[in-house]
């Protein structure tokens, strides 16, 4: 059994190991939770906070294992050029200007729509292809390959580079802590001009590895354009891909085919013969619980899509939305439920924003309307859980209606008082959890201040456009309720890859600890 006592007990205390070095991080809640104009039904439809201002358009979001979030997209006059500029957010600082960090990108990168994920053994964040300027015009492709260190919070261009232009590719974290990069436009239309030439939309339809050492190899037997290029409803926009329990890749096609891709080798893939219905590539779809996707589709349906079973995926309605949410956005909480949120019935457009966000219960397949945001959450904006139970939602624009330089905090309903108070239920708080990394199917001891009833791990964020793909939820089976309890990892890498995972305790009135973050590996 893995056991370690933290001597410190503060509100948040968090210790993390990367490459190695321990650093003590403290957050403390309150300084996140303003006075809120709550009301009698904040414990069933939580509450936004106010608007805050942030340094750039926040279009990419990651939460670093130090708590913090690492954001990307814009200048600060909100204009696409991450060439320039990214951002750091400290929590732990509350909302206001002192908070945020603004730095200078020097890797003559634009990392403006890239790809990205959590590297597992270092807590680094993998930043691949981006945007690129040609013939003075943008929204073409680059093949380059960053990493941003949140010991020394810079970013670091990589010597070795794709072997394919991307921009909006996708990067699925392997079980083997491997990353595989799928899809991505090369060029652009262009109609050309006196002076420039004309250019023809490409695509980058071969997938490549990432080693655990940085090196390259293409996936060059699993050419598709269906699955990851440019059919299939734009399938090079951000492919929705997962990892299965089997330890291949699943692909949700944005159309509806689904698909199986083998790394081993070239690769192979396969085409499922069950399809789902038609959705978009604006549209959200989240992996919330093992081998479990909720997807968003046309006209307001979700469904479910269970990847568990080594046949074929197996599709079941999830109900109807109340609102169109293109260029919305879905988060697992921290008990498991899906919050869905921003988006619109026209497209990047106000004319059918959606300010109210909806909640999905998977225990009932409800959908339930929860509280409104202050302003739209459309293209480019980007929604993150944090390690407090709270999401960010924030930017928008560039282009857009609105240059969104702004965020909201979410508090879903399990923060309050059941008692139509409108006050912060008390929270149970952790007080001693794993330090050093842990493995699969091992038992570990969490000590809280109150009876734990129940254990959740989830998985860290990585959100850009509509899709956080890195996410994942347990519910952690607890034998026994007690002060201490003792439960166990995820059976396997496949089910849950190596890297970084939230921990939330539950007391008995159903409120959640703020999480501290474990090493998987």
């Amino acid at each position: 059994m893995f056991k370690h006592f933290l001597p410190a007990r503060g509100v948040w205390h968090l210790k993390y190991l990367i490459t190695a070095t321990f650093a003590l991080f403290s957050f403390t809640y309150e300084a996140i939770t303003p006075a809120l104009a709550t009301g009698p039904e904040v414990h069933l439809k939580g509450q936004f906070g106010p608007l805050h201002n942030w340094p750039i358009i926040p279009l990419a979001m990651m939460l670093m294992p130090d708590g913090r979030v690492f954001a990307y997209g814009t200048t600060p006059a909100g204009i696409q050029n991450a060439k320039l500029h990214y951002a750091i957010w400290d929590p732990s600082l509350g909302t206001g200007t002192n908070a945020f960090e603004t730095l200078p990108n020097t890797t003559n990168t634009d990392i403006f729509c890239a790809g990205q994920a959590l590297i597992p053994a270092t807590g680094h964040a993998l930043i691949v292809g981006g945007d690129a300027l040609v013939n003075t015009k943008r929204n073409y492709a680059n093949s380059d390959v960053n990493i941003f260190d949140p010991t020394t919070d810079t970013l670091i261009r990589q010597t070795q580079n794709m072997a394919y232009k991307r921009w909006y590719a996708t990067a699925v974290t392997m079980p083997n802590g491997e990353h595989v990069i799928l899809g991505g436009r090369n060029d652009r239309n262009f109609a050309g001009t006196s002076t420039i030439p004309a250019t023809v939309e490409t695509y980058s339809p071969i997938p490549e590895v990432r080693s655990v050492a940085g090196n390259w190899r293409s996936l060059s037997t699993a050419n598709s354009d269906s699955a990851y290029g440019g059919l299939g409803g734009a399938s090079w926009f951000y492919p929705r891909a997962w990892v299965n329990p089997q330890g291949t890749i699943f692909i949700l096609g944005h159309n509806g085919p689904m698909y199986k891709l083998d790394i081993s080798g070239t690769g192979t893939l396969t085409r499922y013969k069950t399809k789902t219905a038609v959705g978009r590539n604006n549209i959200p779809s989240v992996m919330f619980a093992p081998g479990r996707i909720l997807a968003v589709r046309r006209d307001r349906v979700a469904v479910t899509v269970d990847i568990n079973g080594t046949g074929e995926p197996i599709v079941a309605p999830a109900g109807l939305l109340a609102k169109d949410r293109q260029y919305g956005s879905a988060t697992v909480l921290a008990d498991g439920r899906v919050w869905v949120n921003g988006g619109s019935s026209t497209g990047n457009d106000l004319v059918g924003m959606a300010l109210e966000s909806e909640l999905w219960d998977p225990n009932t397949g409800n959908w339930t309307t929860t509280a409104s945001a202050a302003t739209a959450r459309l293209y480019h904006s980007a929604s993150l859980l944090l390690p407090d139970g709270t999401v960010i939602t924030g930017g928008g624009g560039a282009p857009g209606p609105l240059k969104q330089l702004n965020g909201e905090i979410f508090y879903p309903p399990y923060l309050f008082k059941t008692d139509g108070s409108g006050e912060f239920a008390p929270r149970p708080e952790i007080i001693d959890a794993p330090t050093t990394m842990i493995t699969w199917d091992q038992e570990f001891s969490i000590e809280a201040t109150a009876s734990i009833s129940k254990v959740t791990l989830i998985r860290v964020g990585a959100a850009t456009h509509t899709f956080d793909h890195e996410t994942r939820f347990f519910d952690l089976p607890v034998p026994l309720a007690g002060n201490i309890v003792t439960v166990r990892t995820p059976a396997t890498a496949n089910i849950a890859p190596p890297g970084f995972y939230m921990v939330f305790v539950w007391d008995a009135s159903g409120v959640p600890s703020i999480a501290r973050i474990i090493q998987i590996g």
